[in-house]
């Protein structure tokens, strides 16, 4: 098997969700659909049902117990019942895989290309549904149910997409379905209405704070601010795993300039190893710190930068911000094969300028 995850499981946040997750599988609810903001830990709320549904000693409230043989499998990722499906270039989550950007060198189908360009190492693929029949409809090796862990769910193809519907309309006898994702509105109507939603809600900042306090992350505060309020996120911002803490000084100096930047100056201060996702999520969250800023007067995820916020936001028109914000997401959605990174970053912080200088 496969399929161990390496994420943090039993986040206290979750705790509020899981009577009603108990409530369905009393239930017999065979599809369960967890979505709510990135960072806050679905995939780990998932993996925590899954385990507790395929544990053979249950506690009272519905936890696994941690100690039967199906808890130890579910721990060795070597249980028989249990699949999780995921993009191939999200292998480095399961034990055995180096690389994040390994793909599948099948052949795909169904109007899926066969190569293995990151795009399609990014998505659920038509090939990886259809294995699913084969699991689902065979008797449990374990003599329980069976549990299958999706996510994230935005992140199937059409094809893909189609292959699970048809599992979900005609579900196989004691198999639970649990799909996460970030974005329920990329999934389709038809995915949507086959499952039961379950929205899991960010948690409070004192239970988030607290957490981080525990994981032993500095600067908490800045970092919770820096990943709107997700504690999960906010720890990798922590650990410098999203940009290092200087490269994310350089760039939110550069933004807090804004009008006063010059394209030679904007050259100098991209650094040639700034990776370019982490570079563009910053540029993001400033720009929805000045759309939010310029709507409601609200500073989501720079309240150090308030000020200078203030400042830039009474210089840009709102459609010019828009713009950039629609150019942002482009870069973004063509991360992993820019032709030149640093052109990328310099063309974003250029167009950013000229949000301003363009209508002084």
């Amino acid at each position: 098997m496969d399929h161990e995850l390496t994420l943090p499981r039993r986040l206290p946040w979750h705790d509020a969700a899981w009577p009603a997750l108990q409530s369905l599988k009393a239930r017999g609810v065979h599809a369960i659909l967890l979505h709510g903001a990135r960072g806050i830990g679905k995939k780990s709320l998932g993996f925590d049902l899954a385990q507790a549904t395929l544990c053979e000693q249950p506690q009272a409230s519905g936890r696994a117990c941690g100690k039967c043989t199906g808890c130890t499998l579910m721990a060795a990722g070597s249980h028989p019942d249990f699949r999780f499906v995921l993009p191939e270039a999200m292998k480095a989550l399961r034990p055995g895989h180096e690389s994040e950007e390994s793909g599948d060198e099948e052949a795909a189908g169904d109007g899926e290309t066969s190569d293995r360009s990151t795009r399609a190492s990014r998505e659920i693929r038509i090939d990886q549904i259809r294995v699913l029949s084969d699991f689902a409809f065979v008797a449990t090796h374990r003599g329980g149910g069976r549990v299958v862990l999706l996510a994230p769910a935005e992140s199937m193809n059409a094809p893909a997409a189609n292959a699970l519907l048809k599992l979900l309309e005609e579900p196989p006898a004691r198999t639970l379905f649990v799909l996460a994702t970030d974005a329920l509105d990329e999934l389709p109507p038809t995915i949507r209405s086959r499952c039961v939603l379950v929205r899991v809600a960010m948690p409070a900042t004192e239970v988030s704070l607290k957490w981080l306090a525990e994981q032993g992350v500095e600067n908490a505060v800045a970092a919770l601010a820096a990943a709107g309020g997700a504690p999960l996120a906010a720890s990798e911002i922590a650990l410098g795993r999203l940009l290092a803490p200087e490269q994310a000084a350089l760039l939110l100096d550069a933004l807090e300039r804004g009008d006063s930047l010059e394209p030679a100056e904007i050259a100098r201060r991209i650094p040639r190893d700034m990776p370019v996702a982490p570079a563009i999520a910053v540029m993001q969250r400033w720009c929805w710190d000045l759309l939010g800023y310029r709507a409601a007067g609200r500073v989501r995820y720079h309240p150090s930068q308030r000020s200078s916020i203030e400042r830039l936001s009474g210089k840009i028109v709102a459609d010019e911000l828009w713009r950039w914000a629609g150019s942002l997401a482009r870069a973004q959605a063509s991360r992993e094969h820019p032709l030149n990174s640093r052109l990328v970053l310099e063309s974003s912080l250029l167009q950013y300028r000229d949000c301003i200088i363009g209508r002084q």
